[in-house]
């Protein structure tokens, strides 16, 4: 309940208002830009996770006059807009990366001291980590969303667009996958 003593507005309800008040809008940010921000937190890392849930709401904003108000909780569609940033992102870094390693192969040292070793700095070592990091894109989203985040089988199909069962089935594989992966030392996890 809010101080009113009413109970809030749905997100549907936010989004319907902000198109003719947009500063409306606040709300929603306010609601849910925190679990946005912790799914791309494990997705991309912090870092990258501020700008990318920035950007998440960018989009949101302005594409809300398109928002389904029939479904009162936007957190599918939220989920949905961060997860093809963070698959964007990660594209962009991988060929940026490419590119750059091509450079470095190509270009003969200047001189001793011009050591371009390849860093990547989304590197960590902790054993949950370099298991997600096996994954694809699309799987990393699926268990980072039911795991993490707390949606439903329902809400994952919705944000990334996905038949329910497949949903199901993925995750299923996904989570005994990671099970037993797991259950390796991290020097085997790791290696």
């Amino acid at each position: 309940m809010s101080r009113s003593g009413r109970a809030p507005a749905t997100d549907a309800a936010v989004i319907a208002r902000s198109v003719d008040e947009p500063a409306a809008f606040a709300e929603l940010f306010e609601r849910r830009f925190s679990v946005i921000y912790r799914f791309l937190c494990l997705r991309v890392g912090e870092q990258t996770a501020g700008d990318l849930a920035s950007e998440t709401f960018v989009i949101a904003f302005r594409r809300r006059a398109e928002y389904d108000v029939t479904r009162p909780d936007s957190r599918p569609w939220l989920f949905g807009i961060a997860a093809n940033l963070a698959r964007e992102q990660q594209r962009s870094e991988r060929r940026r990366r490419e590119t750059w390693l091509r450079l470095v192969r190509e270009r003969p040292p200047e001189s001793e001291d011009d050591v371009l070793a390849p860093v990547d700095a989304e590197m960590d070592s902790e054993t949950l980590r370099a298991a997600l990091a096996e994954l694809s894109p699309e799987a990393r989203d699926l268990l980072l969303l039911f795991g993490c985040v707390g949606l439903s089988y329902e809400e994952i199909a919705e944000a990334l667009s996905l038949p329910l069962g497949t949903v199901r089935s993925r995750i299923h594989r996904l989570r005994h996958k990671l099970s037993k992966r797991l259950r390796l030392p991290v020097e085997e996890v790791t290696a």
